[in-house]
C-alpha cells in the first residue's frame, strides 16, 4: 500500500480457535469499531470479505474479541485517489453465473480434488469486455471433505483460500477476483468434491 491509497479489500480468514468470538478489522491509528469483520465459532476455519479503511499510518489492525486464533489476510486489491483514475465499480442485479448442480455456465458435475473450473465473465451478463475483476458470492455445497475453494483469474493457483468447508456443510462468501485475459475467473478446489455456486453481484471496469 502507497500513500495515496484509501483502503484495501481483505480476505479475512479465523482458523485454531479456541473459543467463540469475532474479529474487528479497522485503520492503524482509528478506535475499536463496535462491529464485526467476522464472526467464528470454537474450532471452527471462517473467512469473509472486508474492505478496511487505511489512515496515515499506512497500516491497519485486528481485534479478537475471545479466546486465541490465528488471523490470515489476503490482501486483494485497495481502493486508491491517485491520478490516473483506475477501475471504477459499477454494481448490477444479482445473477447467478455457475451452478454445478443443475450445469449452468459449466458441465453439470461436482468440482473434484486439485481440479479447476474455467466460468466466462466478459462479454456476459453486461460485463464489458474491458472489465478487470468482478464480484462474485461464492458459495460451496455439500463437500465430501474438508476443503477450501479459491477463485482467481489466470496463471498458477494462488495459496490463499476464499472458503474453508467441513463436510456436508454449506458456505458463502463474497469474493472480489481478477479477470484473466481471456475473461474468465477460475474456481479451484483443493480436497473431495463439491458443488460450487457463483453469483454476479458486480465487476470493476476501466474508465472509456
Amino acid at each position: 500500500m502507497d500513500t495515496s491509497t484509501t483502503a484495501a479489500v481483505v480476505n479475512l480468514t479465523a482458523t485454531q480457535t479456541t473459543a467463540s468470538g469475532w474479529i474487528a478489522a479497522y485503520p492503524g491509528n482509528g478506535t475499536l469499531p463496535t462491529t464485526s469483520n467476522l464472526n467464528f465459532d470454537a474450532g471452527q476455519t471462517t473467512s469473509n470479505l472486508a474492505v478496511i479503511p487505511v489512515d496515515s499510518s499506512h497500516t491497519i489492525k485486528f481485534y479478537n474479541r475471545a479466546g486465541q486464533t490465528a488471523i490470515i489476510a489476503d490482501v486483494l486489491g485497495t481502493f486508491s485517489n491517485a491520478n490516473p483514475i483506475g477501475s471504477f465499480y459499477i454494481p448490477v442485479t444479482p445473477t447467478r453465473l455457475l451452478d454445478t448442480r443443475s450445469g449452468l455456465g459449466t458441465t453439470k458435475q461436482r468440482l473434484g480434488a486439485n481440479s479447476t473450473l474455467r466460468i466466462k465473465v466478459t462479454d456476459t451478463h453486461g460485463i464489458p469486455a474491458n472489465a478487470t475483476a468482478v464480484i462474485v458470492n461464492l458459495t460451496g455445497t455439500g463437500p465430501t471433505s474438508a476443503t477450501y475453494l479459491t477463485a482467481y483469474g489466470s496463471g498458477s493457483t494462488p495459496s490463499a483460500s476464499n472458503i474453508n468447508l467441513v463436510p456436508g456443510q454449506t458456505r458463502p462468501v463474497l469474493a472480489t477476483v481478477p479477470i484473466g485475459a481471456d475473461g474468465c475467473i477460475t474456481v479451484y478446489n483443493a480436497v473431495g468434491s463439491v458443488d460450487v455456486i457463483a453469483d454476479l453481484e458486480g465487476y470493476y471496469s476501466l474508465p472509456q
